[in-house]
């Protein structure tokens, strides 16, 4: 049985260990981005799955009164009346063709969105709530928001214990250039139990044997150039780090930048598709006013009716957006940021 217990080895020891709980500490950083980029997936496919559904509504709405529509323009065209045409007529199966076609795009939307978030989740049996989408949220200090993105992003945090594990490395290289001081002991029992004990305590018994022994022992080798490669390669590896936690830190810049950029873009068409989602409805339903009542033409309701449809779908688009852009930007800044 041997036993070294270290005495001095001119930092190898510690340069070691801080390496090894640095790298440790990278990679706890690097499982928590992996958590947040499973956050803003699930928010992604949330957001998805309500703006399919309420998108579903809106374009059942629309479809019943299409129907309506085309009862109406059916009783018009057997009186021969001059308020529709043939043309007309076909005009509103047209257009009841394309909104059932944006039907099945919102349930495709819908189920896959649904999907996405029970494998996301990891749960087979999950029951969503029925949420309308919300306004867009406000545009946040982006100043404040870049600061507490430098200080939380778990890049940020890989990139600096990477740098100062690869700091201890050259410590570590630089050490092995002096030896290692040790206490070095030692003990020693050997024995043959099928010989026979000699006659005389006096007399040798070359079959039993046993010794012990303690010393300061000094242990280092002379392959300098070897040393001197293996340092510069934990230097080069330095360096490369350096510039690594250099370019996370812009790359987080710019995911901040961008998400701000992408709120402040949403918030804007989400404001401009509301007023235009408000005009459409308001002359859709005085277009079908009047052709109900035989004042108006069926080419004016066609007309408004899509105009109103296309409005309320980029107005559901912007409101979804303004949720991403709100979900990726907390995604940028390293942790949620309030309501």
């Amino acid at each position: 049985m041997q036993a070294i217990l270290p005495v001095w080895t001119f930092g190898k020891l510690t340069a070691g260990r801080s390496a090894g709980e640095h790298l440790v500490k990278a990679t706890e950083a690097l499982l928590q981005r992996a958590r947040d980029q499973a956050a803003f997936d699930t928010a992604r496919a949330y957001w998805g799955y309500q703006t399919a559904r309420n998108a579903d509504t809106s374009v059942q709405k629309i479809r019943d009164r299409l129907a309506e529509a085309k009862t109406t323009a059916q009783k018009l065209l057997a009186q021969q009346s001059d308020q529709i045409s043939k043309a007309d007529s076909l005009k509103l199966d047209y257009l009841s063709e394309e909104i059932e076609a944006k039907h099945a795009e919102a349930v495709k939307n819908r189920d896959l969105a649904l999907t996405g978030l029970k494998l996301l989740v990891g749960l087979q049996d999950l029951n969503v709530a029925q949420q309308d989408l919300p306004e867009a949220p406000a545009l946040p200090n982006g100043d404040e928001i870049l600061r507490k993105a430098l200080e939380r992003r778990p890049e940020t945090h890989a990139a600096a214990e990477a740098v100062r594990a690869r700091q201890d490395l050259v410590d570590l290289a630089r050490a092995r250039f002096w030896p290692d001081l040790a206490l070095v002991g030692g003990l020693r029992f050997t024995t043959t139990t099928n010989a026979d004990n000699p006659p005389s305590p006096f007399v040798n018994n070359p079959y039993h044997e046993g010794s012990g022994y303690v010393a300061l022992g000094m242990r280092g080798t002379f392959d300098v150039p070897q040393k001197l490669a293996r340092l510069r390669q934990a230097e080069a590896d330095l360096h490369e780090a350096i510039a690594m936690r250099q370019g996370a830190d812009s790359l987080v810049r710019l995911e901040v930048q961008q998400a701000l950029q992408d709120l402040a873009e949403a918030r804007l068409r989400t404001e401009r598709y509301v007023k235009q989602t408000a005009i459409g409805k308001q002359l859709a339903t005085q277009a079908g006013v009047a052709f109900d009542s035989g004042l108006g033409e069926a080419r004016e309701l066609l007309e408004d009716t899509l105009l109103y449809a296309r409005a309320d779908g980029e107005r559901l688009k912007a409101l979804f957006d303004a949720q991403i852009a709100w979900a990726a930007l907390e995604k940028a800044s390293g942790g949620l940021l309030g309501p």
